[in-house]
């Protein structure tokens, strides 16, 4: 019976590890360390592998039956990354604490499992980079028929899967050695019991640029996790990529979105060069968008047939994983139009006159620029209606804070949501607008701006032109006739996303950021907005929650919406414990950091 099992807590963790050949009490560059430890409340052995250190796996076989929930203990110092699977799992997954500090010890949830014929793995192979790992122990905690029954459960529910989570495909390799498809596949693993309703990843393909793809070993990195980006990318057939996390993402319960980046045309130095570029960009100066002085810049007009066209058929062939809707995310990276030619003549067309002096958000050039962005997704609709049949691939929105910014980049959210053009709908906390200073008004119309005062304005400009970005609420804003814009609370924006929702049936989620904060400070701002009267949240680059185990066994119950309220902060199972004594040394009152 489950319930005559009990609890197994192994701190000796050179014996619960075999005691290894690959285990030495000397931290050999191929050896995982043992070191003894004593903490307030029990005492044993830690295994560490610390910087360069590639040791030989090591594996715990804790010889158990049955349904178990599997806590580990490690330092809580600020660098620990542990690479760990059981013998059932695809793939290894990095996990790492509160990252507190190392006068402690940190117990927390790694999963739940029948642990019948399983074993715990550690490996050092999967990591690129310099950082460390410790154990320091394994606590398995038997689970009852009803917990275990409860588990499988909340698979079934429906009605809390209401977050929308992301990951960028870039982290990834650049931290960790994705050496085969199934550490691909590992990206969406720990999505598996969750509420996750969508897992969005990124194509970073659009880069693809510069001149060091094919040889990345020859060419100098800003930081050496971009030369195993570049390194792992070219080693695989980036569609199967796709198509196999699309895969196991279907198999696990998932929807899966594959996404782009609106403005993905490169990077400025030092990141130019190498796979943040994007060779289509560096073609095509002659698409480029052009600031109303006709100035150039880095970024490519959707105003320009061939560049619509380029965005298409890439995204067209995104959707060829199978999966169930494409993300265009548009809170990274603008403008998307501006004042280029084929701009100014269909408003000179429209009105007589080119719309050079006039502020983005003046009325007739705003609407100018939302009917070529809208143009631009009603042929995106048809030409993925055309590969897939119509409306089986949706089209999502990764948009900025609330309408009336993402009017002013030209996307007119209710415009899209009406004529079907976009299926979900991500609000991000980001605005941009365009600061006009009196300054470079014109004297006889101060609705139009000067031209020559305009050049020596943004040649003296310090900033990032046009963009704010405030992870809370940060109430309206002027617009370029002095007039307050954007909704005046938090409350406010969450209705008019909800208006829309009901007008139009476009499912509308919430970012939450920052990607870290406190347990407390999480749940505190996802029951905000929860109680302003939003429906579902989002999570921009998830992979940060994810591998912090103690913050993503909370974050990720968020779709529980009636019950966060009452939810603790972390797993029952938690505990923090005071180390005294590591090796030779004690340390009750006095850390012997550095001889003093």
């Amino acid at each position: 019976m489950a319930n005559e099992r009990k609890e197994v807590f192994l701190t000796d963790m050179a014996e619960a590890f075999g005691n290894s050949e690959a285990i030495s009490e000397i931290g050999s560059i191929d050896k995982w360390r043992s070191v003894t430890y004593e903490t307030n409340a029990y005492s044993g052995v830690m295994l560490a592998a610390l910087g360069g250190a590639r040791p030989d796996d090591i594996v715990c076989d804790p010889h158990l039956e049955g349904w178990y929930k599997i806590y580990i203990s490690v330092p809580a110092n600020p660098d620990t990354r542990l690479f760990i699977k059981l013998k059932q799992d695809d793939a290894f997954l990095m996990v790492h604490n509160q990252r507190l500090n190392g006068n402690f010890v940190e117990e927390f949830l790694w999963r739940c499992a029948d642990m019948t014929g399983e074993a715990v793995t550690l490996t050092r192979r999967k990591m690129a980079l310099e950082t460390n790992s410790y154990i320091s122990a394994l606590r398995f905690v038997p689970m009852t028929y009803e917990e275990v029954e409860e588990w499988k459960r909340e698979d079934t529910r429906t009605d809390t899967k209401r977050i929308y989570t992301t990951d960028d495909m870039h982290n990834r390799p650049y931290i960790t050695k994705t050496e085969t498809i199934d550490d691909w596949i590992a990206t969406v693993l720990p999505f598996r019991h969750s509420d996750a309703e969508w897992f969005s990843m990124e194509d970073i393909r659009i880069f693809d640029g510069g001149v060091c793809p094919n040889e990345p070993d020859k060419h100098a990195f800003s930081r050496e996790g971009d030369r195993w980006v570049q390194k792992q990318v070219n080693m695989f057939d980036y569609d199967e990529i796709l198509r196999r996390i699309t895969e196991k993402g279907h198999e696990i319960g998932l929807k899966i979105s594959v996404s782009t980046r609106m403005g993905a045309w490169g990077m400025m130095f030092p990141w130019d060069q190498c796979y943040f570029d994007c060779d289509f960009h560096a073609e095509h100066p002659e698409w480029r968008c052009l600031d109303r002085n006709g100035d150039e810049i880095a970024a490519l007009s959707y105003a320009f047939e061939g560049v619509r066209k380029f965005m298409i058929d890439y995204i067209v062939n995104m959707a060829r994983s199978g999966c169930d809707a494409v993300t265009l995310i548009a809170h990274r990276g603008i403008p998307y139009v501006h004042y280029e030619k084929p701009v100014a003549d269909r408003f000179f067309e429209l009105y007589g006159e080119y719309p050079y002096e006039l502020p983005l958000d003046e009325q007739r050039l705003n609407k100018l620029h939302c009917d070529i962005m809208t143009e631009f997704f009603r042929e995106l609709r048809e030409a993925l209606d055309e590969n897939f049949g119509k409306n089986k691939v949706e089209i999502h929105l990764r948009a900025q804070f609330s309408l009336v910014d993402n009017k002013y980049i030209g996307l007119d959210c209710e415009r899209l949501a009406a004529e079907g053009l976009v299926n979900a709908i991500v609000s991000y906390p980001q605005r941009h607008h365009e600061l006009i200073p009196d300054s470079i008004r014109k004297a006889d119309d101060p609705s139009r701006i000067d031209l020559e005062k305009y050049t020596e304005y943004v040649n003296g400009y310090n900033g990032s032109v046009f963009h704010s970005n405030d992870f809370d609420f940060r109430g309206p804003y002027q617009n370029s006739r002095g007039e307050n814009v954007g909704p005046e609370t938090q409350a406010a924006r969450i209705a008019e996303w909800n208006a829309l929702e009901d007008t139009y049936g476009v499912k509308v989620y919430i970012d939450i950021l920052p990607r870290e904060m406190a347990n407390a400070e999480f749940k505190r701002r996802v029951q905000e907005i929860y109680d302003l009267g939003a429906r579902r949240i989002a999570l921009w680059d998830t992979y940060s929650r994810v591998w912090n185990q103690p913050m993503w066994n909370l974050v990720s119950r968020f779709g529980h919406k009636d019950e966060i309220a009452d939810m603790p902060l972390y797993d029952t199972g938690y505990k923090n414990f005071r180390f005294l004594k590591i090796g030779n040394t004690v340390f009750k009152r006095y850390n012997p950091l550095w001889g003093g």
